[in-house]
């Protein structure tokens, strides 16, 4: 009899400390997950702030005369965000378009306009490169960072244009080069990535 009531009391103890409660690292998993939903601040960052235009007027030694302008698209951006002390940081990178004319000897042999989609297509930037390529993301990600017409003087037939695409808040960069001729044929190369 005695054997039955402590087995019994034994059965009684384990089903009533089994009742199914939290533990201690779900409970703060939990509270955690319904702070993160409280951020109720949301402050949005624009970089650059307001429209920025560039322009470069170039006159080569080779006779070629290179005019390009870079502007901010205020329509599209990439956005990165953050949560830091209940506020959420969204922070718009915008992207930037780009019109390239080129002449020689007075004769228009080139002129075209390139926004982000006319630029993923001629640099390569493709949407299904996998996660170890160092082009992975940057269909959506990449940023123009810098146009510059390269005036090395052994370029004597061509003229050369040097772009910089980069992913913002990463070292991740990628070096283009589009060559002219003088007929107004282009050619477009990556000339390095990081």
């Amino acid at each position: 009899m005695r054997a039955l009531l402590g087995l019994l009391l034994i059965v009684v103890i384990g089903f009533t400390s089994c009742e199914g409660r939290r533990t201690s690292n779900q409970s703060l998993a939990d509270s955690v997950e319904e702070f993160k939903k409280t951020v109720s601040f949301q402050k949005d960052i624009y970089i650059p702030e307001t429209y920025i235009e560039r322009e470069v007027d170039t006159l080569l030694s080779n006779g070629f005369h290179v005019k390009i302008k870079s502007y901010s698209d205020m329509s599209n951006s990439v956005l990165f965000t953050k949560i830091k002390d209940t506020i959420n940081y969204q922070t718009h990178y915008r992207n930037f378009k780009f019109d390239i004319l080129v002449e020689k000897n007075g004769k228009i042999i080139y002129n075209k306009s390139f926004d982000k989609k006319k630029a993923n297509k001629v640099f390569g930037f493709k949407s299904n490169f996998e996660q170890g390529s160092e082009l992975h993301n940057f269909y959506e990600l990449a940023v123009l960072k810098s146009v510059q017409v390269d005036d090395d003087p052994s370029l004597t037939n061509n003229v050369a244009i040097d772009f910089i695409y980069t992913i913002p808040e990463t070292e991740r960069t990628s070096y283009h080069r589009m060559t002219i001729n003088s007929k107004g044929r282009s050619n477009f190369i990556q000339t390095a990535k990081k």
